[in-house]
């Protein structure tokens, strides 16, 4: 059988990459119509054909969207390549296509599911190499959970690498994180490619779907979708726009006199870390992380960077919410934040912490809140970056995402932004309401 195929240049590096001694990862997009999914169609397919009785993995969040959209392309490239029934066949139920050599494709779906975190569903699989179309769209977990099960199957024998190869548009998430990011720097592993797309890359593109992009998208989104610039990955739900997160770093904003010295701190439970912010007014000086702590060393290193940086312990604000809850028999004059507890002056929040994080917002923006640290930069913009809310309940009440959403999306906890949250309710509660508390830190 020969077929004649002609990927665009962009395409054609990730069949070069598919041959080299390294690759194991690559991630290509980066906009819409840059020729994704006729891509990896395209690679499953024609390895398929190339090696007998291989099997390979197509995932994608959702399994409904993945038969909607990406099984379409496959049969899409199946047809021009002038494949018939008598070549392949499809069994809806399983999810399954088998081709005349027994080569499979298996349908995977990677949504996260409560009763299922670990994705143990996926533990029997046995795949010689993956795919993920919309990676964007999918929890690192399930990524990675996705990714050991390849090189399973038929490896050696046909000298193919467990690649995973993974498509998207921008996303503020792993792939910004992991991908995007280091190859922006120059400094990906010897293992990744990341291969930035856009719709100019495909030559089959017709004019009139970017135009009608184009007439359609909003600012952000023609950034984000057709010109592939992930600094853009803000959406309606988003409690901080990039361009305002980048505010907080200009040193040429002025802001008032305040120069109180305060203290906000995210105590964690073992798996997390503890982070202490040092305040001066409205500006963060410093961001101190700590480890595994317990109550009681938490207690001793609130108190001496108190001492260090003169902060009075009615200055300082706590997460008092688990292991936190210890702290106030020591420092009874600090600020005890109880992220599920009652609003301070707008009722329209669900909780303290998400009255506390829209106030963060709304500081941020208004280019209210100057970080003059560099430490931890990156890290501030991506919590700061995944921050959103939900939709307004049935009775009017607005809330934040759950931290457990804002965690797969990062891979991590974002504690230094529930630390610069927390330093919000000496803006929501001035002092002056609490002048019989004052006290210094025994030295």
């Amino acid at each position: 059988m020969t077929i004649n195929f002609k990927p665009s240049l962009k395409q054609k590096e990730v069949y070069d990459i598919f041959d080299d001694a390294n690759t194991t990862e690559i991630v290509y997009g980066g906009s819409v119509g840059s020729g994704k999914s006729y891509l990896l169609a395209s690679l499953l397919v024609m390895k398929c054909l190339q090696h007998d009785g291989i099997r390979l993995g197509l995932a994608r969040n959702s399994l409904t969207n993945l038969k909607k959209t990406t099984l379409v392309s496959i049969f899409e490239c199946i047809a021009d390549w002038g494949l018939t029934e008598k070549h392949y066949n499809y069994n809806g139920q399983s999810g399954i296509i088998t081709f005349f050599n027994k080569s499979e494709i298996v349908l995977i779906e990677l949504t996260y599911l409560p009763s299922d975190p670990l994705y143990t569903r996926l533990g029997g699989l046995l795949l010689t190499f993956g795919v993920i179309d919309e990676a964007g769209e999918v929890d690192e977990k399930g990524k990675e959970i996705f990714q050991s099960r390849l090189g399973r199957w038929k490896n050696v024998l046909f000298g193919i690498k467990p690649i995973l190869l993974m498509t998207c548009n921008p996303s503020r998430n792993f792939l910004y994180r992991d991908y995007y990011i280091p190859w922006k720097e120059d400094r990906l592993r010897d293992y990744q490619v990341f291969i930035q797309a856009l719709p100019s890359d495909n030559p089959h593109l017709p004019q009139f779907y970017i135009e009608n992009l184009e007439r359609t998208l909003s600012i952000t989104e023609r950034k984000r979708l057709l010109l592939g610039m992930w600094e853009w990955g803000d959406d309606d739900s988003s409690l901080f726009l990039h361009d305002d997160i980048m505010l907080i770093y200009d040193n040429s904003i002025e802001l008032s006199k305040d120069n109180t010295m305060r203290l906000s701190c995210d105590i964690a439970f073992t798996s997390d870390k503890c982070v202490f912010i040092v305040w001066q007014g409205q500006s963060v000086t410093n961001i101190i992380t700590f480890n595994k702590a317990t109550d009681s060393t938490v207690v001793e290193k609130i108190k001496s960077i108190c001492i260090e940086y003169g902060i009075k312990t009615n200055n300082v604000s706590y997460d008092a919410d688990g292991v936190g809850k210890f702290i106030g028999q020591y420092l009874p004059s600090a600020r005890e934040i109880h992220n599920g507890g009652k609003t301070v002056r707008n009722h329209g929040y669900r909780n303290l912490k998400t009255e506390l994080f829209f106030k963060l917002s709304e500081m941020v923006s208004g280019g209210g809140i100057k970080v003059t640290t560099k430490t931890y930069q990156k890290e501030i913009e991506e919590e700061l970056s995944c921050i959103k809310h939900k939709p307004k309940d049935n009775i009017g009440k607005i809330e934040l995402i759950s931290k457990g959403e804002m965690k797969r999306v990062l891979g991590r906890s974002p504690d230094i932004a529930d630390a610069l949250a927390y330093g919000m309710i000496f803006f929501l509660k001035p002092n002056s309401l609490y002048a019989s508390d004052i006290m210094m830190i025994d030295i």
